[in-house]
């Protein structure tokens, strides 16, 4: 069992990290249990630095019986600045509120973190955000549920991602003697279980690719020259390829001129290799958190279509009359 104090000057919370299973007269190797003390460490204090929380938590270790430690989260108190300042009191509830949302703390009304992940299966990728600042995640039957916005930016965060998986699901596989990870933030509250049940859903939580943090970029190019390349240009494609200049593809592209996908429709417009369309294109760019940039094309306007027309070859005899 590994206790980890969390204080203010005039505010403490206890948190209870317990391996169950593990032989108490036995003990852990220090060297196997130390990396894992650390990933939850970070785990609280990444959460502290997505939420932005003005404050600075320093992680101190001091023995306190043999096999155990007390681990404690001393916070430097500031001015706070949340995603939810109104909930934020001078008790230190933000902090109690920042357990909460990462699942460590539970509270009524409340997913958090390791309820999203439970609930859609560690499938965090199928949201919609919504106009009071909330979010909705899709259940992998189709159920929805709603959760604010800080618990969304907190498992959309790879930090988050990494360090949570290390701090709750990593020592089941490391001690395979141990049962379940126990989390008990005071005496009063709820233990949250962290056992085999859990490891599909983190796993695949832990592989997923993240979708918050997204800088959106979209650069406009008016009249550029475009040749079609692939695709059956029926005008219910969702996905073309074009290529501008020489040899430059541009895949995925999505028509979004209504006239001319009505020209593609009903067979008036045939694309051909050699055709040139003149249009506005949209470039439009994403850039997630780990620096992993998506890009779509989308023809907004088609200004011209210009058909592609043989050669005619020149006889002799033409030659001759001119």
């Amino acid at each position: 069992m590994f206790i980890f104090s969390m204080g203010y000057t005039w505010f403490v919370a206890q948190i209870v990290y317990k391996l169950d299973g593990i032989n108490a007269e036995d003990g852990v190797d220090i060297f196997e249990i130390a990396p894992i003390l650390m990933q939850f460490g970070e785990l609280i204090k990444s959460a502290n630095d997505v939420l932005g929380y003005d404050q600075k938590i320093d992680v101190r270790v001091r023995p306190f019986r043999e096999g155990s430690w007390i681990t404690d989260f001393i916070l430097h108190q500031s001015t706070v600045k949340t995603l939810l300042t109104h909930l934020k009191s001078p008790n230190g509830e933000d902090l109690m509120l920042l357990l909460s949302f990462l699942g460590l703390n539970v509270q009524n009304g409340i997913t958090g973190v390791a309820g999203i992940i439970r609930k859609t299966k560690g499938v965090v990728s199928n949201f919609r955000k919504n106009d009071d600042e909330t979010v909705t995640y899709i259940q992998p039957d189709g159920t929805e549920f709603t959760v604010t916005l800080p618990e969304h930016k907190l498992v959309q965060s790879p930090l988050i991602q990494v360090n949570y998986y290390n701090s709750v699901i990593s020592p089941l596989d490391k001690f395979p003697t141990a049962s379940a990870v126990d989390i008990k933030v005071d005496d009063n509250a709820e233990t949250q279980r962290f056992t085999a049940e859990d490891k599909e859903s983190f796993e695949t939580y832990a592989k997923s690719e993240l979708l918050e943090d997204v800088e959106d970029n979209v650069t406009t190019i008016s009249g550029v020259y475009l040749k079609p390349k692939r695709g059956s240009y029926s005008g219910e494609e969702k996905a073309y390829s074009f290529i501008m200049g020489d040899s430059n593809v541009l895949w995925p592209v999505t028509v979004e001129d209504e006239e001319f996908l009505e020209k593609l429709r009903n067979g008036e417009i045939r694309p051909y290799s050699e055709d040139v369309l003149k249009v506005n294109l949209e470039i439009r760019q994403k850039k997630d958190s780990a620096n992993r940039i998506m890009t779509h094309y989308a023809i907004t306007d088609v200004l011209e279509y210009i058909q592609y027309e043989k050669p005619k070859q020149i006889k002799l005899e033409d030659l001759g009359e001119s």
